[in-house]
């Protein structure tokens, strides 16, 4: 709504519409604790998705989309891991490129607990390698915190620091909101062969 020219109030309109799914959440907030608690949480949204926005670019298609992923992951893989820490960050990396190739587009939702399930670390490490590497370095971004059931709203970005390049890429034709699990994947995510690269093997963290 907001890359499409909408309003903060019609978003509201839509969220508090009693007849529209989408809006189960906000109601779900004017129930419990009134209507003015949930018109901060649409504000808190608009303003999230208003800043999301103004740094990316709607990928037109599926092809474009899955050509930008393709690059990512090359240049992913193409990248010096150096040292266990970055070892780590790289299978978290690949954690992450995973629910983006299932989202089909860089822009994807994924909980603490799967990235660190997907990735085989423990929590603590998976939130060490985020602030240490991955979020400074320019490879992952958190537009959204989530909450409960609900997972982060993340992008995927290409190593440069967030500010300091172009507006980046952003699909807008799927989304998922919780990666499936292993098992529960209908066909394997999109991958190119990986190429020998000097990274060392992964090792159990």
């Amino acid at each position: 709504m907001a890359r499409v020219g909408g309003t903060a109030d019609h978003l509201t309109q839509l969220l508090l519409h009693p007849e529209h799914e989408g809006g189960r959440h906000t109601r779900n907030i004017a129930l419990r604790s009134g209507q003015s608690r949930a018109l901060d949480y649409i504000r808190r949204v608009w303003a999230s998705a208003s800043n999301a926005i103004s740094t990316t670019i709607a990928l037109s298609s599926r092809h474009e989309a899955y050509e930008v992923l393709a690059a990512l992951r090359d240049r992913i893989e193409t990248t010096p891991w150096r040292g266990e820490r970055g070892r780590t960050a790289l299978r978290v990396l690949r954690a992450h490129l995973n629910f983006a190739e299932i989202a089909g587009g860089p822009l994807h939702h994924a909980s603490e607990r799967q990235t660190a399930e997907e990735a085989g670390v423990s929590r603590t490490t998976l939130r060490v390698v985020y602030e240490t590497v991955l979020k400074p370095g320019g490879w992952l971004r958190r537009l959204r915190v989530g909450h409960g059931r609900e997972g982060s709203t993340w992008y995927l970005g290409d190593g440069n620091i967030p500010g300091r390049g172009g507006r980046a890429l952003v699909s807008r034709f799927r989304s998922t909101q919780f990666p499936p699990t292993r098992h529960l994947r209908s066909g394997p995510p999109l991958r190119r062969p990986q190429r020998p690269t000097s990274t060392p093997p992964s090792s159990a963290t």
